[in-house]
Order: structure tokens, then sequence, then C-alpha cells
């Protein structure tokens, strides 16, 4: 009869020692990505206030007028 001594949580009566005795052991850490990802957002956050600066220089006129004209009417 062969049995998995090789974790001694798993005879100590746990619940939780008999769950984590279940489980594989841990891999290796697989490399990090942070700094593709922060690039990426960072990416997207340029584009973002980008595009709101171009929408508001084009529509900031338009805006201005339909403000003025409804302080002026009330």
């Amino acid at each position: 009869m062969t049995s998995r001594l090789t974790n001694p949580l798993e005879h100590s009566g746990s619940l939780t020692g008999h769950i984590l005795a279940q489980g594989a052991s841990d891999g290796p850490t697989p490399p990090s990505r942070t700094a593709k990802v922060v690039l990426i957002m960072v990416l997207v956050m340029v584009l973002l206030v980008a595009v709101g600066a171009i929408i508001a220089v084009i529509a900031g006129d338009t805006v201005t007028q339909f403000f003025d004209d409804l302080t002026a009417s009330g």
C-alpha cells in the first residue's frame, strides 16, 4: 500500500491540511509582464487625452455659444 507521507499536514486531521496536500506543487514563477502592461496603459491614456483635447477644441465654440444662449434667455 503506497502512502503519501511527504506532507505531514495531510495526516494532521485538519481539513485545510488535507486540501493543501492534494494540490500540485508550485512551479516556477512566470516572467513578469508588468512593464508591457504599464506601457500599453500609458499609451491608451495619452490617446484618450489627445482625442479629448481635439474634441474640446473643435466643439469649444459650440459649447460656449450654447451656454451663452442658455444664460441670456434665462
